[in-house]
Parts: structure tokens; sequence; C-alpha cells
């Protein structure tokens, strides 16, 4: 299986993402369920400022700036 990375990530409303990955392929990706009974490092999410603050990260996943990140593989499959 080919591994692909994140290229550009766009917050949406609703703690949605849009993201394009290194094949071209453009996904909606809901995180409002992660962000119920979030894990700690992603409780500053519910926020909705701080969830625009998302950013790809030299790995080729995403991050924000309280720490939380993802990998392609989690958003791939979300």
């Amino acid at each position: 299986m080919q591994k692909f990375e994140v290229d550009f990530v766009v917050a949406e409303e609703n703690h949605v993402l849009k993201i394009t990955y290194s094949n071209g392929q453009t996904k909606m990706v809901d995180l409002s369920s992660l962000l119920k009974n979030p894990p700690p490092v992603f409780s500053k999410l519910k926020d909705d400022k701080e969830f625009k603050k998302v950013s790809v990260n030299a790995v080729g996943g995403i991050q924000w700036d309280c720490g939380a990140d993802l990998s392609a593989d989690y958003l791939l499959d979300a």
C-alpha cells in the first residue's frame, strides 16, 4: 500500500477539515465526534478559533498550536 501525505488542510465549520493528499485526493474529515469527549491534548480544539489553527506538519500529517496532531493514515481512514 502506498503511503500518502497531507499536502494541504483547511478548517471548515463544525469541526470539519478539508484535506488534500499527495495523490491529489481531497477529502472532508468530520472530527466532531472526536471532540465530544476528547483526549486532553485535543480539548482546546473544541474552541473554533483554536481548531482553525490547523497546519500540515513535517511528517505529512496535521497539527495544531495546542500540540494535538493526527497522521495522514488516521485521516484517510476517518
